[in-house]
Protein backbone atom coordinates (compact mmCIF):
# COMPACT_ATOMS: atom_id res chain seq x y z
CA UNK A 1 0.00 0.00 0.00
CA UNK A 2 1.60 3.38 -1.24
CA UNK A 3 0.64 6.84 -1.03
CA UNK A 4 2.29 9.41 -3.72
CA UNK A 5 5.29 10.86 -2.11
CA UNK A 6 8.10 13.27 -3.72
CA UNK A 7 10.74 10.97 -5.87
CA UNK A 8 14.50 12.57 -4.49
CA UNK A 9 16.32 13.18 -1.42
CA UNK A 10 14.47 14.44 1.37
CA UNK A 11 14.80 18.28 1.72
CA UNK A 12 14.66 18.62 5.66
CA UNK A 13 16.96 21.50 6.49
CA UNK A 14 14.23 23.98 6.91
CA UNK A 15 11.49 21.64 9.01
CA UNK A 16 14.17 20.44 10.87
CA UNK A 17 15.50 24.10 11.72
CA UNK A 18 11.64 24.95 12.20
CA UNK A 19 11.59 22.38 15.32
CA UNK A 20 13.65 24.93 17.14
CA UNK A 21 12.18 26.04 19.93
CA UNK A 22 9.18 23.29 19.75
CA UNK A 23 10.66 21.69 22.86
CA UNK A 24 10.27 25.11 25.68
CA UNK A 25 6.30 25.27 23.67
CA UNK A 26 6.17 21.75 24.83
CA UNK A 27 7.11 22.46 28.22
CA UNK A 28 4.32 24.79 28.71
CA UNK A 29 2.10 22.95 27.02
CA UNK A 30 2.69 20.17 30.09
CA UNK A 31 3.71 22.22 32.86
CA UNK A 32 1.11 22.76 35.61
CA UNK A 33 -2.13 24.51 35.34
CA UNK A 34 -1.27 24.00 31.77
CA UNK A 35 -4.27 23.69 29.61
CA UNK A 36 -4.61 19.84 28.38
CA UNK A 37 -4.59 20.90 24.88
CA UNK A 38 -2.40 23.71 24.06
CA UNK A 39 -3.74 25.15 20.73
CA UNK A 40 -0.41 27.14 19.08
CA UNK A 41 1.88 23.26 19.89
CA UNK A 42 -1.23 21.21 18.54
CA UNK A 43 -1.10 23.60 15.16
CA UNK A 44 2.66 23.69 15.20
CA UNK A 45 3.13 20.00 15.20
CA UNK A 46 0.56 19.51 12.32
CA UNK A 47 1.98 21.91 10.39
CA UNK A 48 4.91 20.19 10.79
CA UNK A 49 4.12 16.55 10.34
CA UNK A 50 2.53 17.74 7.01
CA UNK A 51 5.63 19.38 5.87
CA UNK A 52 7.82 16.63 6.63
CA UNK A 53 4.96 14.14 4.63
CA UNK A 54 4.99 16.54 1.62
CA UNK A 55 8.65 16.36 1.44
CA UNK A 56 9.35 13.15 2.18
CA UNK A 57 11.47 14.08 5.02
CA UNK A 58 11.62 10.71 7.84
CA UNK A 59 14.05 12.57 9.69
CA UNK A 60 12.28 15.71 10.36
CA UNK A 61 8.93 14.07 11.49
CA UNK A 62 10.92 11.67 13.57
CA UNK A 63 13.05 14.73 15.30
CA UNK A 64 8.77 16.16 15.66
CA UNK A 65 7.47 13.18 16.96
CA UNK A 66 10.39 12.64 19.58
CA UNK A 67 9.78 16.47 20.45
CA UNK A 68 6.02 15.69 20.74
CA UNK A 69 5.92 12.02 22.54
CA UNK A 70 4.54 13.29 25.67
CA UNK A 71 1.26 14.72 24.32
CA UNK A 72 0.96 10.31 24.12
CA UNK A 73 -0.04 10.49 27.39
CA UNK A 74 -2.25 13.13 28.12
CA UNK A 75 -5.47 12.68 28.37
CA UNK A 76 -7.22 15.36 25.69
CA UNK A 77 -8.66 14.32 22.68
CA UNK A 78 -7.17 16.49 20.49
CA UNK A 79 -3.45 16.33 22.29
CA UNK A 80 -4.03 12.46 21.33
CA UNK A 81 -5.21 12.81 18.36
CA UNK A 82 -2.50 15.42 17.09
CA UNK A 83 0.16 13.06 18.31
CA UNK A 84 -1.68 9.59 16.33
CA UNK A 85 -1.22 11.95 13.58
CA UNK A 86 2.01 12.46 13.46
CA UNK A 87 2.82 8.59 13.88
CA UNK A 88 0.05 8.14 10.75
CA UNK A 89 1.98 10.22 8.87
CA UNK A 90 5.65 8.45 9.30
CA UNK A 91 3.71 5.36 9.21
CA UNK A 92 3.36 6.48 5.79
CA UNK A 93 7.07 7.44 5.00
CA UNK A 94 8.22 4.51 6.41
CA UNK A 95 5.72 2.18 4.19
CA UNK A 96 6.68 4.31 0.93
CA UNK A 97 10.46 3.69 2.03
CA UNK A 98 10.20 -0.03 2.55
CA UNK A 99 10.42 -0.35 6.06
CA UNK A 100 8.02 -2.69 7.62
CA UNK A 101 9.46 -2.67 11.37
CA UNK A 102 9.38 1.17 11.32
CA UNK A 103 6.09 1.04 9.57
CA UNK A 104 4.33 -1.23 11.98
CA UNK A 105 5.79 0.32 14.66
CA UNK A 106 4.26 3.83 13.51
CA UNK A 107 1.10 2.24 13.33
CA UNK A 108 0.75 0.61 16.58
CA UNK A 109 1.62 3.95 18.19
CA UNK A 110 -1.09 5.22 16.32
CA UNK A 111 -3.62 2.85 17.38
CA UNK A 112 -2.31 2.68 20.98
CA UNK A 113 -2.51 6.46 21.01
CA UNK A 114 -6.48 6.60 19.76
CA UNK A 115 -6.95 4.16 22.21
CA UNK A 116 -6.28 6.20 24.92
CA UNK A 117 -9.92 7.68 24.27
CA UNK A 118 -11.16 4.70 25.60
CA UNK A 119 -15.22 4.80 25.25
CA UNK A 120 -14.82 8.33 23.37
CA UNK A 121 -13.33 7.18 20.43
CA UNK A 122 -16.92 5.45 19.15
CA UNK A 123 -17.97 9.37 18.92
CA UNK A 124 -15.36 10.28 17.17
CA UNK A 125 -15.47 10.51 13.51
CA UNK A 126 -11.83 12.17 12.95
CA UNK A 127 -10.26 9.74 15.64
CA UNK A 128 -12.17 6.54 13.70
CA UNK A 129 -11.01 7.87 11.03
CA UNK A 130 -7.23 8.24 11.75
CA UNK A 131 -7.71 4.87 13.38
CA UNK A 132 -8.74 3.52 9.97
CA UNK A 133 -6.00 4.86 8.21
CA UNK A 134 -3.38 3.41 10.25
CA UNK A 135 -4.95 -0.34 10.94
CA UNK A 136 -5.59 0.06 6.54
CA UNK A 137 -1.85 0.22 6.35
CA UNK A 138 -1.09 -2.60 8.48
CA UNK A 139 -3.39 -4.86 6.79
CA UNK A 140 -1.45 -4.58 3.52
CA UNK A 141 1.57 -5.89 5.18
CA UNK A 142 -0.29 -9.70 5.26
CA UNK A 143 0.06 -12.55 7.93
CA UNK A 144 -2.01 -13.98 10.10
CA UNK A 145 -1.48 -10.40 12.20
CA UNK A 146 -2.56 -8.21 10.19
CA UNK A 147 -6.43 -10.25 9.96
CA UNK A 148 -7.43 -8.05 12.69
CA UNK A 149 -5.50 -4.95 11.42
CA UNK A 150 -8.24 -4.97 8.54
CA UNK A 151 -10.98 -5.81 10.99
CA UNK A 152 -10.14 -2.69 12.44
CA UNK A 153 -9.92 -1.00 9.14
CA UNK A 154 -13.34 -1.74 8.03
CA UNK A 155 -15.08 -1.66 11.67
CA UNK A 156 -13.62 1.75 12.22
CA UNK A 157 -14.47 3.22 8.78
CA UNK A 158 -17.70 2.44 8.64
CA UNK A 159 -18.08 3.55 12.42
CA UNK A 160 -16.54 7.08 11.39
CA UNK A 161 -18.72 7.04 8.22
CA UNK A 162 -22.51 6.57 10.30
CA UNK A 163 -21.15 9.68 12.72
CA UNK A 164 -19.84 12.04 9.79
CA UNK A 165 -20.44 11.01 6.26
CA UNK A 166 -19.68 14.79 4.77
CA UNK A 167 -17.17 14.94 7.05
CA UNK A 168 -13.88 15.42 4.41
CA UNK A 169 -10.96 13.44 6.23
CA UNK A 170 -13.78 10.22 6.27
CA UNK A 171 -14.13 10.41 2.90
CA UNK A 172 -10.01 10.88 1.99
CA UNK A 173 -9.82 7.86 4.17
CA UNK A 174 -11.86 6.15 2.35
CA UNK A 175 -10.72 6.95 -0.44
CA UNK A 176 -7.23 5.88 0.32
CA UNK A 177 -8.15 2.80 1.56
CA UNK A 178 -10.05 1.85 -1.47
CA UNK A 179 -7.34 3.16 -4.35
CA UNK A 180 -4.49 1.00 -2.73
CA UNK A 181 -6.46 -2.30 -1.05
CA UNK A 182 -4.25 -5.00 -2.83
CA UNK A 183 -7.70 -7.12 -3.46
CA UNK A 184 -9.53 -4.11 -5.14
CA UNK A 185 -11.93 -4.17 -8.19
CA UNK A 186 -12.66 -1.91 -10.81
CA UNK A 187 -15.86 -0.79 -8.68
CA UNK A 188 -13.79 -0.51 -5.65
CA UNK A 189 -11.47 1.88 -7.85
CA UNK A 190 -14.71 4.05 -8.58
CA UNK A 191 -16.33 4.60 -5.44
CA UNK A 192 -12.42 5.42 -4.49
CA UNK A 193 -12.72 8.64 -7.01
CA UNK A 194 -15.94 9.70 -5.88
CA UNK A 195 -15.11 9.78 -2.55
CA UNK A 196 -12.17 12.04 -3.77
CA UNK A 197 -14.18 14.00 -5.57
CA UNK A 198 -16.62 14.35 -2.53
CA UNK A 199 -13.48 15.15 0.04
CA UNK A 200 -12.23 17.73 -2.18
CA UNK A 201 -15.77 19.39 -2.80
CA UNK A 202 -16.08 19.56 1.15
CA UNK A 203 -12.30 20.54 1.90
CA UNK A 204 -13.50 23.77 -0.22
CA UNK A 205 -16.66 24.18 1.73
CA UNK A 206 -16.17 23.21 5.47
CA UNK A 207 -15.90 26.07 8.12
CA UNK A 208 -12.45 27.21 10.11
CA UNK A 209 -13.10 24.32 12.87
CA UNK A 210 -11.89 24.78 16.35
CA UNK A 211 -8.47 26.37 16.86
CA UNK A 212 -6.13 22.66 17.59
CA UNK A 213 -8.58 20.72 15.31
CA UNK A 214 -7.37 19.04 12.44
CA UNK A 215 -7.22 20.80 9.27
CA UNK A 216 -5.16 18.54 6.92
CA UNK A 217 -6.13 16.71 3.69
CA UNK A 218 -7.26 19.18 0.92
CA UNK A 219 -3.59 18.84 -1.18
CA UNK A 220 -3.71 14.62 -0.90
CA UNK A 221 -8.09 14.93 -2.03
CA UNK A 222 -6.95 17.17 -5.12
CA UNK A 223 -4.05 14.94 -5.72
CA UNK A 224 -6.02 12.04 -6.54
CA UNK A 225 -8.62 13.90 -8.18
CA UNK A 226 -6.14 14.66 -10.57
CA UNK A 227 -4.98 10.94 -10.98
CA UNK A 228 -8.50 9.87 -11.40
CA UNK A 229 -8.68 12.42 -14.21
CA UNK A 230 -5.14 11.66 -15.77
CA UNK A 231 -6.42 7.95 -15.78
CA UNK A 232 -9.09 8.87 -17.98
CA UNK A 233 -7.14 10.95 -20.17
CA UNK A 234 -8.93 14.36 -19.23
CA UNK A 235 -5.19 16.07 -18.93
CA UNK A 236 -6.58 19.53 -18.80
CA UNK A 237 -8.54 18.40 -15.79
CA UNK A 238 -5.84 16.32 -14.36
CA UNK A 239 -3.55 20.00 -14.71
CA UNK A 240 -5.70 21.70 -12.97
CA UNK A 241 -6.40 18.89 -9.86
CA UNK A 242 -2.38 18.68 -8.94
CA UNK A 243 -2.52 22.80 -9.47
CA UNK A 244 -5.35 23.23 -7.30
CA UNK A 245 -3.24 20.50 -4.84
CA UNK A 246 -0.20 22.67 -4.84
CA UNK A 247 -2.24 26.08 -4.01
CA UNK A 248 -3.00 24.36 -0.98
CA UNK A 249 0.48 22.93 -0.26
CA UNK A 250 3.26 24.69 -2.20
CA UNK A 251 5.78 22.10 -1.23
CA UNK A 252 3.78 19.01 -2.03
CA UNK A 253 6.31 17.44 -3.93
CA UNK A 254 4.15 14.49 -5.61
CA UNK A 255 1.84 16.98 -7.30
CA UNK A 256 4.85 18.90 -8.64
CA UNK A 257 5.69 15.21 -10.14
CA UNK A 258 2.63 14.53 -11.88
CA UNK A 259 2.65 18.05 -13.37
CA UNK A 260 6.06 18.07 -14.61
CA UNK A 261 5.00 14.29 -16.02
CA UNK A 262 1.82 16.08 -17.90
CA UNK A 263 4.24 19.06 -19.16
CA UNK A 264 6.55 16.38 -20.81
CA UNK A 265 6.28 15.68 -24.51
CA UNK A 266 4.89 12.97 -25.03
Amino acid sequence: MTIPVPEGPPTGRCAHARLLGLGLALAFALAPGARAANTELLVDAEAKSEYAYFTADRHALEQLIAEIRPLRESSDPLDLYGYAHASFRRLQLAAIAHLPREAQAAGADCLTTLDRLGDALGSNAEALSLAAGCAGYLAEFGGIKHLTAGHRRDSSLEAARALAPANPRVLLTAGILGWFRAARSPADRSLARTSFTRAAERFEQVEASAPGSPTWGGAEAWLFVGRGLEEDGDLVGARSAYERALLIAPDFAAARRHLARLAAPR
